[in-house]
């Protein structure tokens, strides 16, 4: 063959299971809606997770300061930033317990993604999802060839893992030889809703029964709004807990890629598995980032300021998309944190397969075609049912800068209202306006 080989001769060397296995959904539509942007398209982009906000001015300015470091650090994350991350949240306090907050049951990672697969990875034991979940949980559990266990939740739950279910699950599709590592997420992703106290007291219950280790995944705790109470699961269940965050939501820093995984002492081997997995992978987060973001956490005053005038536009936005929605026939929750909601389009069923649309995708792909608002299907892409008639909605397309700067302008002192949604928020606005009316229509027809 003179040296020359098809493609096809290499295709054996694929794994069987990643038969299927492709980029993330919500990554590669955001490329896709990106592109359409860039030739002058009009879309409306409620589809992808990024905060709308600028990066907090002083995190920007010390990531100047320490532009110039360079070196190769600790595969654990500089102590700096360690301890400065117990000291956020010592002064942010979510019910986390004392013992987690020691720079040695800490590791940075490249992100807290990369710290969720890593952990996967390190564990012998099946992964237990709660679906709807976030696209990428399912995606890692493929990657690394383990068993999932998936447990669906309902609207009349409130979207949320009731003992019962959980139980369940284990009991059926678990062998008792086998562990399990739970990916918990609080507040939820995509559906917006955060646990009680007591919810999270009777599932650690559960947790504590079958001796199961979870990975709880907080990222969007520092993103709570004000009229909802947020505790960490780590607080009814210590000994079982690994939470991972980070401050790529609440400070805007997603592109930034620091994370991090915080550990009590009776999982420290785990910790110590990890620290020891990042200097086989991505070897220490970026050290700028680092030294930046330590000295930022530092700052109390200016991130208590940021958290304050972004979760409030948020939690603003959200109710103005959540009541419109319900105006028009959808069935919603108010969002308790985060930029998400979840609603579900069930209630048109019959209209919908009257146009031959029975899954989340294809009335996603209608109502982009109808009305170029861009969203996430629900159902499969987020471990749901397949007859889920469900998207994820990211109420989070508007100008952040500009609503930003007008809600300091304002002051703390003074509660926003409806009339600067409307005024501050307007891509946001027209995009539930043409789902809006889009429903109307379709309820018409």
């Amino acid at each position: 063959m003179n040296g020359h080989y098809s493609k096809c001769d290499f295709f054996n060397y694929k794994r069987k299971d990643l038969a299927k296995y492709g980029n993330a959904s919500n990554l590669q539509l955001n490329e896709k809606i990106k592109e359409m942007k860039k030739r002058g398209e009009k879309v409306y982009h409620v589809s992808f997770g990024q905060s709308p906000f600028p990066l907090p001015e002083e995190m920007v300015e010390a990531l100047k300061k320490h532009a110039h470091q360079l070196d190769y650090l600790s595969m654990y994350g500089i102590i700096e930033l360690r301890q400065a991350i117990c000291n956020l949240h010592r002064q942010f306090p979510t019910g986390i317990p004392a013992e987690y907050l020691n720079p040695d049951n800490i590791v940075v990672t490249d992100g807290s993604k990369m710290a969720l697969y890593l952990l996967m990875a390190l564990t012998d034991s099946v992964v237990v999802l709660v679906a709807p979940a976030w696209v990428t949980y399912h995606s890692q559990v493929t990657l690394t060839g383990k068993k999932s266990i998936v447990i669906q939740t309902t609207y009349e739950d409130g979207w949320k893992l009731t003992p019962h279910s959980l139980a369940q699950a284990v009991e059926r599709q678990a062998q008792p030889y086998e562990n399990k590592l739970v990916i918990f997420t609080n507040p939820g992703n995509p559906t917006g809703q955060v646990y009680t106290a007591e919810e999270l007291r009777e599932l650690a219950e559960v947790f504590r029964k079958y001796k199961m280790i979870v990975v709880s995944d907080e990222i969007y705790s520092y993103s709570t709004y004000d009229d909802t109470d947020y505790v960490s699961l780590s607080k009814f269940y210590p000994e079982g807990t690994v939470i991972t965050t980070g401050l790529s939501k609440w400070a805007s820093g997603g592109g930034w890629r620091i994370g991090y995984a915080m550990f009590p002492p009776e999982l420290s081997f785990l910790r110590n598995l990890l620290g020891s997995a990042a200097s086989h992978t991505f070897t220490c987060a970026a050290a700028p980032q680092q030294y930046a973001v330590s000295e930022y956490f530092n700052n109390h005053e200016a991130c208590a300021e940021y958290m304050k005038h972004c979760t409030r536009i948020l939690h603003a936005v959200s109710l103005f998309c959540s009541r419109k929605l319900r105006e028009a026939g959808l069935k919603v929750k108010d969002s308790n944190a985060s930029y998400y909601m979840y609603p579900d389009f069930s209630n048109f069923r019959d209209k919908l397969a009257k146009r031959s649309i029975f899954t989340a995708e294809e009335m996603c792909a209608a109502i982009f075609d109808d009305t170029r608002v861009s969203l996430l299907a629900g159902g499969v892409t987020h471990s749901d049912s397949a007859e889920s008639l469900t998207v994820r909605l990211c109420y989070v397309n508007f100008d952040g800068e500009a609503a930003l700067t007008a809600s300091k302008r304002i002051g703390l002192e003074t509660a926003i209202e409806n009339e600067f949604v409307l005024e501050y928020c307007s891509a946001t606005v027209e995009a539930i306006e043409e789902l809006t009316r889009w429903c109307t229509k379709l309820q018409e027809s």
